[in-house]
């Protein structure tokens, strides 16, 4: 076979096996599925390694010695280094590449010495006219088909593989959504596309959310385009009910976390040292705080309650602190302050 159906071949194995679409583990699949070449002075890789190739060619014909089940174990043990100094991946991937590099090497009418030191070959198929000739039209028909499947696997691998895909595109509702938040969240927006229904005014709901906090059950999403923050799912606090949740992925980003202590501090003072596009979750415990007056809203998420004597804030923006607490004193508290930015 040509050394490009090779490449082909390994890249595509080893993106489905290892469901990768890591450049340099696929570029390591490609560099060893052209070793089995080496035994040739006139391939890629034997003109890069001119000594080696040179040696084996004068003393073993082409696809013995390079193109066997000895020559992929020998590799394996010889590269098995790789494993403590790098990932198990690119250990995987370069033996993988190796093996696939002489193994398909058994479909042509040559064969292989697959068995080495024994001379037979191995020929597959059994039928000789269903075996390939290098650079004929059905090798480029196995070409076409290898390159197709490695850009499938490439491009499955790098959305998050077949599984997350069958979720996002079968099971639309709040635990996919809660687990794809938990595992990109971190690093990237998380929009929720959410139909259902408002649990108190009754009216229907079409509308697009950025998570800003999952559970199991419930997310915790900041409308596009009010801004206001509603809790997503089924709890019997939640304000909105979904029917169906569509995610869907933004831009990067970049989530800062800073845990402060606050005692004897003006709210409204401590709100002039924060950047205004964060977010603030914590306890507090205010001066006065019987003169508060907090209406708990039915229609969105309330991110400032009063509980058992304290302030307990969960996302609540530095706008909406100032707006209801500007006038208090903090006596003690504890918040952690998570600002967003792209």
């Amino acid at each position: 076979m040509m050394s490009v159906t090779h490449a082909a071949i390994a890249i595509c194995t080893t993106s489905i096996a290892l469901g990768s679409a890591d450049g340099f583990i696929l570029g390591t699949a490609f560099i060893g599925s052209q070793f089995p070449d080496l035994d040739k002075t006139d391939s890629y890789i034997g003109k890069v390694l001119y000594p080696i190739a040179r040696y084996l060619e004068e003393r073993y014909p082409h696809r013995t010695i390079t193109h066997s089940f000895a020559s992929s174990g020998v590799l394996a043990i010889a590269t098995l280094p790789i494993l403590f100094w790098l990932h198990w991946h690119w250990w995987a991937a370069l033996n993988l590449g190796h093996f696939c590099g002489w193994f398909a090497d058994c479909f042509t009418k040559a064969g292989t010495a697959a068995f080495f030191p024994s001379t037979a070959r191995l020929v597959i198929p059994g039928n000789p006219r269903a075996r390939l000739t290098s650079g004929s039209t059905w090798e480029y028909w196995v070409l076409a088909i290898a390159f197709f499947l490695a850009a499938t696997s490439i491009n499955l691998a790098s959305a998050g593989g077949i599984s997350e895909q069958f979720a996002r595109g079968f099971f639309q509702d709040v635990g996919t959504a809660s687990k794809l938040y938990q595992q990109y969240g971190s690093s990237q927006i998380i929009i929720a596309r959410v139909e259902g229904m408002h649990r108190y005014t009754q009216q229907a709901i079409s509308s697009r959310y950025t998570i800003l906090e999952a559970s199991a059950t419930d997310l915790i999403g900041q409308e596009e385009i009010t801004g206001k923050l509603y809790k997503i799912g089924n709890s019997p606090d939640s304000q909105i009910q979904p029917n169906k949740v569509k995610v869907e992925y933004g831009d990067r980003l970049n989530i800062t976390a800073q845990e402060v202590t606050l005692k004897d501090i003006a709210v409204s003072d401590w709100i002039l040292r924060l950047p205004q596009n964060c977010y603030i979750s914590g306890s507090l415990l205010v001066e006065d705080s019987t003169d508060l007056q907090m209406a708990p809203s039915l229609e969105e998420f309330n991110t400032i309650r009063m509980w058992g004597g304290q302030l307990e804030l969960q996302n609540a923006r530095p706008s909406q602190i100032a707006s209801q607490l500007g006038e208090f004193w903090i006596l003690d508290g504890k918040a952690i302050i998570k600002e967003r930015t792209l």
